[in-house]
């Protein structure tokens, strides 16, 4: 469905996910206002090839500098007029720049929970505030609705995670041991907070939350090979690239245009809110990471036989069961398959190994 001009308050336009879901926004028809930290990271979004080839004009594409997401009132200005509000801003461990001496239990607090809680909640009520939002679309994960015990038991069982399941916040005098559980944790903690708002507060818009798996495909704001190598990109990228052997992950991935396609998606209103959905690839069977090896043999065999792609890594699947009946039925998408993740994201490495090999 396209719109006419009406605008959506997007944060996280300088991420992975984020850049995408902006993107299909304009793309859509819709008018941006985008949240940055600084204006360089304005002026990377605007020379991406995806934006330059919309041919935009001035008004289509705007940007407001939020230095600090986690301030009272940050977003109150910047939302304003906003039909609606898409929410993906939040830490990932590999952004956070944690020094391993200090990654005691309040540092990981400091850095991952309390920037996730206070960002969803400061979007909420400047939603509120402003007046004129009608749905917030607010970029959960499925580490939100799956416990962290079953991820590091290894999974097992006939359980399935849906949209509806929910993960219990941290009990006081929990310790957190690792960034990746301390993400986890900021996840669960946020959308459990914002629903408790929710319920108190009763805004006149409604929310849906969406809850991708690892999120794999091109970053058009990534200019080095280097760059490539973080965020999900890197569940992929380093068996394959670094002989990477020591993995343990989910076996939940979806495309990244599948996941800003859902985020558009739900701002029709003929999508109900208040509701849930998972994003991911291969229904409750998930993916085996492992295939991207194969994959790569067959679809870049030259560059793997020259040894451009060691391709020589290990990386095991954790079954994590996700229910994505919901989301195909209600927002009408057929998730790529984990061949075209994984072919999307090594042909963009080798995209940007050639670039760098020019300069």
């Amino acid at each position: 469905m396209t719109r006419n001009g009406e605008l959506v308050f997007i944060t996280g336009g300088s991420g992975h996910v984020g850049f995408r879901v902006l993107v299909r926004a304009l793309e859509a028809g819709y008018r941006v206002r985008a949240a940055v930290r600084s204006p360089d990271k304005a002026q990377r979004i605007r020379s991406t090839p995806s934006i330059q080839a919309l041919h935009l004009d001035e008004d289509r594409l705007s940007f407001v500098q939020v230095p600090d997401l986690t301030v009272e009132g940050a977003y109150d200005q910047a939302i304003q007029g906003a039909h609606y509000a898409i929410h993906v801003a939040s830490p990932i461990p590999q952004q956070t720049h944690l020094d391993p001496a200090d990654m005691t239990h309040a540092r990981l607090v400091e850095t991952m929970i309390d920037p996730a809680v206070r960002g969803t909640l400061g979007l909420l009520k400047a939603a509120q505030k402003a007046g004129s939002v009608r749905r917030v679309v607010i970029t959960s994960s499925g580490a939100a609705i799956v416990p962290w015990s079953w991820v590091v038991s290894g999974g097992g069982g006939d359980r399935v995670f849906d949209a509806n399941s929910r993960v219990p916040s941290l009990p006081a005098g929990y310790k957190l041991s690792s960034p990746w559980e301390a993400y986890a944790a900021s996840k669960v903690a946020a959308l459990n907070e914002a629903e408790q708002w929710l319920a108190a507060t009763r805004p006149a818009f409604d929310v849906v939350h969406l809850f991708p798996g690892f999120v794999i495909g091109r970053d058009e704001l990534a200019r080095t090979p280097a760059e490539l190598m973080r965020g999900s990109n890197q569940e992929v990228l380093d068996p394959v690239v670094c002989d990477s052997k020591e993995r343990f992950t989910p076996n939940s991935a979806v495309h990244v245009d599948d996941v800003a396609e859902a985020h558009v998606r739900c701002l029709d209103p003929a999508v109900p809110g208040n509701q849930g959905f998972i994003l991911a690839a291969g229904g409750a069977q998930g993916i085996n990471w492992q295939d991207s090896l194969e994959i790569t043999a067959r679809r870049f065999r030259d560059e793997v036989e020259s040894g451009l792609l060691p391709n020589t890594g290990q990386i095991q699947s954790i079954p994590v069961p996700l229910d994505v009946g919901l989301s195909e039925k209600v927002l009408g998408i057929k998730f790529r398959s984990f061949e075209d993740q994984v072919v999307d994201i090594v042909s963009y490495y080798l995209q940007l190994v050639a670039a760098s090999e020019k300069v």
